[in-house]
This record gives C-alpha cells, structure tokens and sequence, in this order.
C-alpha cells in the first residue's frame, strides 16, 4: 500500500475555534472519525460494495501510531522503529488482516475544526482519483473483502496524520498466536473461519527483525508489503476405503499434484489447528490464513500475525541459561 503526503499552506482564519486539548478535541475527533467512515462507505457504496463498521479497538491503536508520528515527524507507513503496519497492529493485538491508507499534512500554525475536515476530505478524494497502476489507496478502500475499518487521527499544532486501517475479519481464533517465542518453542493455534468460509491454506513469512530507522529514512519508504521468503502450508488430505463396482474395496490415498499430503488439520466443521514452523531460525514470523467462500474467486489474507523469535526458551519461563 502507498502513502498519501499532502502538504498546505492556508490561511488562518482570525477567530475560528482551534481544535486543539481536552474535551474539545475528543469531540472534534470522533465526529471527523464519523465524517471519515461516511466518505468511506459512500464511495464503497458507489462502486457496488458493501459498507464498513467502524473497529474502534484498531481506531484506538491508529490515534496512537498517529501521534507517534506527530511526535517522530514522519509520514506514511513507517515510523522511526521500523515495523511496517502489519505487524505493528499484530504486535498491539490485532489477528485479522490489514490494509493500511495514510495521509499527512502539514502548515506552520494550528488548525480549525473546518481546516481538519477539509484535509480529511481532500485526503480521501485525492485517494479515490487515482488511477491505474497508481491507485493502491483507491483499490484498498474499495477491497470487496474489507470487513470493519479502524480511522486513526491525530494533529498537534500544524501537523495532521489520518491513517485508515483496512479490516478482513474471517477467522475466529481459539488458540490466537502468540506474539513472541523462543527459538526451539512450539506456536500452536487453532481456530475457525467465518461461516460459509473454508481454509484454503496457511503462508508464513520470515524477515529480519526490524531495527529503528531515523525520521528521513522512515519518510522514504511510500510502500510496503509481506516478505517474499514464505513458506506454503496446505489442508492435510484423506485417505479412505472406496468400493469397487466388484464388491471389492480399494484404499484411496489422496494427494495434490505436486505429491503432497497437506501439513495441517481440518476438521469436519472446517476449524484447524497449525504448528508453526519456526524454520528460518531468529526473525519476525507472519502467519497469514488463506479462507475463501468455495465459489472460484481469489482466496482472501484473513490474518497478519507476527511472531518475534529472537531468544531461546528459558529467556521466557525465567529460567536460567544454565539449566
């Protein structure tokens, strides 16, 4: 996903009410919030699409990564610890897929309450006019696949950032993943997918552990996306007894076409459980699971979990090394 920057010089009006501390800026925040989600599902709307509800857990976490970069004075996708938005929302908490848009501007004074909304409304009719093959905002606001949708936004003297936080919710977790692990730890979970949808697979990806990156640098980078080093897990197969026209039985054993048998396990009310291979040795691990609704199309990134493997085993149950 890319990043919008936008940057303005405006007239201060002479009088206007600055939305800025306390009450008042709560205020101002949830209805611009509102005002955000409506142009979002206007637009989905317009194309044929479903609309979003609001996740007010992933707003809360991107007011947060909005005033960090306020405070970092970066833009876009990153900040100055390097995590690229997926696996900072998995690392707050979050287990289903995500999308990032951002957007900032800056002046050299305060805003009004009607300066944050027209940079809100610009930000998003800037995003929708994008054209092929520059329009990854436009696409990720019109994902058919989007679920629920997290608005962040935060502005402090002539800086504002808006980040919109794309939702695939479409696995319920029993066991949810854990965010850190030792090297030689089993990671288990367990889950099931959204009724009316199955598991079609499972891909793990492996990257280095990110290391802070200064301000410009963070500012640099307009894009990002999962690591190519991934590995691809499938439903483990059956195998059964099948009558022959004889009377006769013969055993079936089934397999993909590449000869393999699957590597993890679906039960018959379509819910799994997946050791995760930690394969790669010490890096950030993110599990993505594959769901579809059976009816051909694409199947749909319904996770972004990220694991931190860095340190052996006793370094979390309090052990001693020497043990």
């Amino acid at each position: 996903m890319k990043r919008l920057t936008l940057l303005i010089v405006m007239v201060l009006i002479a009088g206007a009410p600055l939305a800025q501390g306390g009450g008042a800026q709560d205020e101002t925040r949830i209805t611009l919030r509102h005002e955000v989600l409506r142009m979002i599902n206007r637009d989905r709307v317009a194309h044929g699409l479903k609309p979003l509800e609001l996740e007010p857990e992933v707003s809360a976490l991107a007011d947060i990564y909005c005033e960090r970069q306020i405070r970092n004075r970066t833009t876009g996708h990153f900040t100055t610890d390097g995590q690229p938005p997926y696996m900072r929302l998995s690392f707050a908490g979050v287990n289903d897929g995500i999308s990032e848009n951002a957007a900032a501007w800056s002046a050299n004074y305060r805003f009004t309450d009607r300066a944050l909304h027209e940079m809100a409304r610009k930000s998003q009719a800037a995003m929708m006019a994008e054209v092929p093959p520059h329009d990854g905002h436009r696409r990720t606001i019109l994902d058919p696949h989007a679920t629920h949708v997290g608005i962040g936004l935060a502005w402090e003297g002539g800086e504002f950032r808006l980040a919109q936080e794309f939702v695939r919710r479409y696995v319920s977790w029993s066991r949810p993943l854990p965010r850190a692990a030792a090297v030689d730890e089993p990671v288990i979970a367990s889950g099931a997918p959204a009724p009316g949808y199955r598991i079609e697979a499972i891909t793990v990806h492996h990257e280095e552990i990110p290391l802070a990156i200064p301000a410009h640098v963070a500012n640099a980078l307009d894009s990002y996306r999962l690591p190519r080093k991934r590995r691809d897990y499938l439903p483990r197969l059956n195998s059964y007894l099948s009558k022959r026209d004889d009377g006769t039985f013969r055993f079936v054993r089934e397999e993909y076409t590449d000869g393999r048998r699957g590597d993890f396990t679906l039960r018959k009310d379509g819910s799994f459980s997946f050791m995760v291979p930690l394969s790669d040795g010490p890096g950030v691990y993110t599990v993505v699971i594959w769901v579809s609704n059976g009816e051909g199309r694409q199947p749909i990134a319904a996770s972004n979990v990220s694991i931190r493997v860095d340190k052996p085993v006793y370094a979390y149950n309090g052990a001693s090394s020497s043990r």
